[in-house]
């Protein structure tokens, strides 16, 4: 018996697209899935005192981990350092997410030479860090702190800093740390 073409192409056709649709689809083998993203990322900076010809304190190093802050420190400090082991760096300035310290800290900084004094640590941020941060808290004499935002804005303000208002919120491109 012989079909009549005008219903065989457009059979053909439909089986061709979906065996083309089967093909394309992605498989379901567990193998072939994205590894999940760490929710909790830890991130720290260690920081020289004397500032640089461009005024801005030498980072020693930066590293982030999903582990902890302390394996974080260690990276940057560019050397390994026991959960156990104090830090011998001294912590300046953690970055929150959200307002009222919540979120989680998403940076710290930390400074080779003690806690903070009149001039302080000049830090800047990562581009991501800056476009997040909502609050503050300085450690070690760290009690002020002068912000630059994104939008070029200027502002200083009293540690710990549970909001820092509409200029600010998501907006840290750099700040200068110290003691007042």
């Amino acid at each position: 018996m012989r079909r009549p073409r005008r219903l065989v192409v457009p059979v053909l056709t439909a089986c061709l697209a979906l065996a083309g649709a089967l093909a394309a689809a992605p498989a379901s083998s567990a193998g072939l899935r994205p590894l999940p993203v760490p929710e909790v990322q830890y991130c720290a900076a260690v920081l020289g005192h004397l500032p640089g010809a461009d005024g801005v304190s030498p980072v020693l190093g930066r590293a982030c981990s999903p582990d902890s802050a302390a394996d974080a420190l260690a990276l940057a400090d560019h050397r390994p350092r026991a959960a156990e082991q104090p830090a011998d760096r001294t912590l300046l300035l953690e970055e929150y997410k959200d307002v009222d310290y919540g979120g989680g800290v998403i940076y710290s900084f930390f400074g080779d030479a003690g806690g903070c004094d009149s001039t302080g640590y000049h830090l800047v941020n990562y581009f991501g860090v800056a476009l997040s941060v909502s609050s503050m808290k300085g450690y070690n004499n760290c009690n002020t702190v002068h912000l630059w935002s994104t939008l070029s804005k200027e502002e200083t303000l009293g540690l710990p800093a549970s909001y820092l208002g509409p200029d600010f919120n998501e907006a840290v491109r750099e700040l200068q740390v110290f003691h007042s």
